[in-house]
């Protein structure tokens, strides 16, 4: 593979390196130049001594932020003025580069360039393995030494649509279980970078063959048991990986609208990426809510949308989501059935309109999952018509929502909380907040108007 680095940062960084001190670029820098993406992290490894006053030195002529990240082992970052290019430098792990390149997680990761001969060096076949799109482990070991690599097997094949070999799954299963002493912050990390990736379902999808989405996702292998039926010609996990898959499928297909609603940034990723969490996790309450009806032999699953939502709340706090993401993910999970229950029963404009005002700027997500959930759910008793009526009424719903949206108006206090307090001898508490929003939807459907109406409203309500 023909690469020269030669640009104006590299020939910054040489002439602020010692001349003894040999220096290496090496890693997801390389891989995503052979690869043709921009990235914006460089990692160089540094063999000499002295090594964090030279780079400090070099931080402070590029007008940089310097971070000490690991004193011991002689790793600190560089943070440039733009806070978007990151430059990590690393004391040598060995004797010299081969010895490091030893070390490495996956050979598509086990570049080094030698920035002062302009040399690739490829020992392991990295250029290869690129080439033929395969993740191959470098070395066991390294593995059970880092045993989050685990899960990033995964996380690479979500994002570069690679394929891990045969004898790393192998490695990676006999591994998995060392998963439980890895931070959770580490693995929140990962999977949310695996669900960046254009084909997440599939690489979910092997994650459960393996065993590996239990180790970090023990709650879904009850999933496991729950069979097809009428409504569902899929075991439940895998319903529930195909409603992910659904939404991945049918992204490019959306509106602009839509599109730029879900690439909104949204904690260490965007909106796009929680939605296929949520969709992941949107039938959690399904096991625990699981009968089977006498007679007809007919699977029910009552108030599994609220029982899930609240399962999902000590999950993601255990995997330290914030809670903004948190809350996003229990609204999708409890309101993932709402759209099409209010097609069946009630298209109201009134009806349809409060639907919009309870999901808010989540309405689009809560949709997206309706017709993902609907395109998984293939059984006997569900026909092409069932299926097609459905998704076009989502449809209408979603188009309906950008309308509304650009129409919505605020909305006049007729009464304050103090108010209804005073008037009504209602004191602070939930039931205060119940009234007011009550108070609310009313004016906004139109049924109160005037302040006479609004105290007439809060009496019916009393």
């Amino acid at each position: 593979m023909n690469m020269k680095i030669d640009d104006e940062l590299s020939k910054k960084i040489l002439s602020f390196i010692p001349e003894d001190m040999n220096i290496f670029l090496v890693g997801g820098f390389l891989r995503d130049k052979f690869l043709k993406k921009e990235s914006y992290d460089r990692d160089y490894v540094l063999v000499g001594e002295n090594i964090i006053q030279a780079v400090r030195k070099l931080s402070d002529s590029l007008d940089a932020h310097f971070v000490m990240l690991d004193e011991e082992r002689e790793i600190v970052r560089v943070v440039l003025k733009d806070k978007i290019n990151c430059l990590d430098f690393a004391k040598c792990s060995g004797k010299n580069i081969f010895e490091d390149l030893k070390n490495r997680d996956f050979t598509i990761n086990a570049l080094a360039y030698n920035l002062r001969q302009n040399t690739l060096i490829d020992t392991e076949n990295s250029v290869d393995d690129l080439k033929r799109g395969i993740i191959r482990a470098v070395d066991e070991k390294n593995i059970e030494d880092d045993p989050l690599r685990v899960l990033r097997a995964y996380r690479f094949a979500s994002q570069l649509g690679y394929e891990i070999s045969n004898e790393t799954i192998n490695i990676l299963v006999r591994y998995k279980h060392l998963l439980k002493h890895i931070s959770n912050e580490r693995i929140n990390a990962e999977l949310m970078k695996l669900f960046e990736g254009e084909k997440s379902a599939d690489v979910i999808s092997q994650m459960k063959n393996s065993g590996v989405l239990f180790e970090i996702l023990p709650e879904l292998k009850q999933q496991m048991e729950v069979p097809p039926n009428l409504h569902h010609h899929l075991w439940l996990i895998d319903h529930s990986i195909e409603t992910l898959r659904q939404i991945e499928e049918h992204f490019s297909s959306q509106p602009d609208f839509v599109k730029a609603h879900l690439l909104e940034p949204f904690g260490s990723t965007s909106r796009y990426s929680y939605l296929k969490l949520s969709a992941l996790l949107h039938d959690l309450g399904k096991p625990s809510t699981w009968t089977i009806e006498e007679g007809t032999g007919r699977h029910r699953f009552i108030k599994h949308d609220e029982i899930g939502s609240q399962m999902a709340k000590p999950i993601l706090r255990r995997l330290k989501f914030g809670n903004a993401q948190i809350s996003y993910v229990m609204k999708l999970i409890k309101h993932h059935i709402y759209p099409s229950q209010l097609i069946k029963s009630d298209t109201s404009d009134k009806a349809i309109n409060r639907m919009y005002r309870r999901l808010d700027n989540e309405t689009i997500d809560v949709i997206l999952l309706a017709e993902a959930d609907r395109l998984s759910a293939r059984g006997v008793e569900i026909t092409q018509d069932v299926v097609d009526n459905n998704i076009s009424g989502l449809k209408k719903l979603l188009k309906g929502y950008q309308e509304f949206k650009k129409n919505q108006k605020p909305v006049e206090k007729l009464l304050s909380g103090t108010e209804i307090m005073e008037i009504f001898g209602v004191k602070q508490s939930p039931k205060l907040g119940e009234l007011i929003n009550s108070l609310k939807e009313a004016q906004l459907d139109g049924d109160v108007v005037t302040k006479d109406d609004a105290l007439e409203y809060i009496k019916s309500l009393l």
